[in-house]
């Protein structure tokens, strides 16, 4: 388990229709590799399942919370208990195909949480 302090960061899950919360941590908290993982979020008191995005180069970590319709966050603490890796971070030549993969990541996060994995 990891936290930290959202942050801004570049608005591409947003444009996409898949915002993001990114989180300000250090390398060493975060005991995993690049990829996209299944996760439980702790926002305040609530709990949302996430999308969690590990990047190495460069170093960034970033969330998107299934089903959160709230304001921006930022400046609040995000808590993370990473569950299971689901999936590659790849590079794609379009917006529409990024979608596309996203979207198939975020139904890979709830089918981990579904058959209570």
């Amino acid at each position: 388990m990891f936290g930290g302090r959202i942050i801004h960061g570049d608005g591409i899950g947003k444009k996409l229709g898949y915002p993001t919360a990114n989180i300000e941590c250090e390398e060493s908290s975060v005991h995993l590799g690049p990829g996209v993982y299944a996760a439980m979020a702790t926002l305040e008191t609530q709990k949302y399942i996430a999308a969690l995005v590990i990047m190495t180069k460069p170093w960034k970590v970033e969330a998107h919370l299934v089903g959160y319709q709230g304001p921006d966050v930022y400046g609040q603490y995000l808590t993370m208990e990473p569950v299971q890796r689901v999936s590659t971070l790849e590079t794609y030549a379009s917006d529409d195909e990024l979608k596309k993969k996203i979207a198939s990541d975020i139904q890979l996060v709830k089918q981990v949480f579904e058959s209570g994995e």
